[in-house]
């Protein structure tokens, strides 16, 4: 079994939830915890909670941060939050997520995986105030980052990235037993039509009900699915679903035509894998075949 801590900006887009569903679900992982991160940090967690609750799963979670270490020019807010009324739920208020995590990593040391598929502000924190945390950890896996050739339309394309710049230098800079980035041009291979998802992602359970209910408005209004952060989740239980480079990676902080850039420097001594390729097929089938 591997042990799993979750830190997510679960409320938005569906592959937040769809993530979180396959963890449920995946019969080698023991979610010992989730943490959330972003704008209206406890609604978050409400979202987290509801769909545990959907798998008849109880999963200790913290509301966390809800501000950036440094700061952008909005303040992201979960629109899936509105199907709460339909679905059981606690309800959280903020509290302290970094301390959260590093007591999960000190009851387990060696054992717990870290997945960040949020801004990276909880995880930041968390290495920043417990400098042991990286060493501590199993892995480190994270949905962040931006490498492919073509410039993006505008910087914050690469959300998790730009959503807290500060924040992805410093987990980009940690050094884990197992650190691998699953990044934006590799994902953006994974889109399908949004009627298509519908159809490998049948709400046939009480579950995917739930990941439909708080994600539809999101697949609808864009179109298709993109299944960023379930491929951060899969890679931790199919180390060869990916193929990875080792380097470093840099990020930007200051020019703000280019805030949260990503840039990775091929090094056989780096502290970071970035994934260059996925098997697209197979990461389907694992899914969906989970999930179902």
């Amino acid at each position: 079994m591997e042990k799993i801590l979750l830190d997510t900006d679960i409320g938005g887009d569906i592959d937040d939830a769809i993530c979180l569903a396959y963890l449920l679900r995946e019969p080698h992982c023991e979610l010992l915890g989730i943490s959330t991160v972003c704008g209206k940090s406890e609604k978050r967690a409400a979202v987290a909670d509801a769909i545990c609750k959907s798998a008849g799963q109880d999963i200790p979670i913290a509301a966390g941060l809800d501000k950036p270490l440094q700061p952008i020019p909005l303040y992201p807010a979960p629109d899936g939050a509105v199907a709460l009324s339909r679905w059981p739920h606690r309800t959280y208020e903020q509290t302290d997520a970094p301390a959260f995590l590093y007591q999960k990593i000190r009851e387990n040391p060696g054992q717990v995986t870290l997945i960040g598929i949020g801004n990276m502000t909880n995880i930041a924190c968390l290495f920043q105030r417990y400098p042991d945390a990286p060493a501590l950890l199993r892995g480190l896996f994270v949905m962040n980052g931006y490498f492919g050739e073509e410039a993006l339309p505008e910087p914050w394309y690469n959300w998790n990235a730009w959503a807290d710049p500060l924040a992805s230098k410093i987990v980009f800079a940690a050094r884990a037993a197992v650190h691998r980035a699953v990044p934006l041009e590799v994902t953006d291979r994974l889109s399908i039509e949004a009627e298509k998802a519908r159809l490998l992602f049948p709400a046939d359970s009480n579950l995917m009900k739930a990941v439909f209910d708080f994600g539809g408005t999101w697949l609808e209004s864009s179109g298709k699915l993109t299944l960023h952060d379930p491929l951060a989740a899969v890679s931790v239980f199919y180390p060869d679903i990916c193929r990875f480079a080792r380097g470093n990676v840099r990020v930007e902080t200051e020019k703000e035509d280019d805030m949260g850039g990503t840039t990775f420097s091929a090094d056989a001594g780096g502290n970071v894998e970035i994934a260059r390729t996925a098997d697209r097929e197979r990461f389907y089938h694992i899914l969906s075949s989970t999930l179902q």
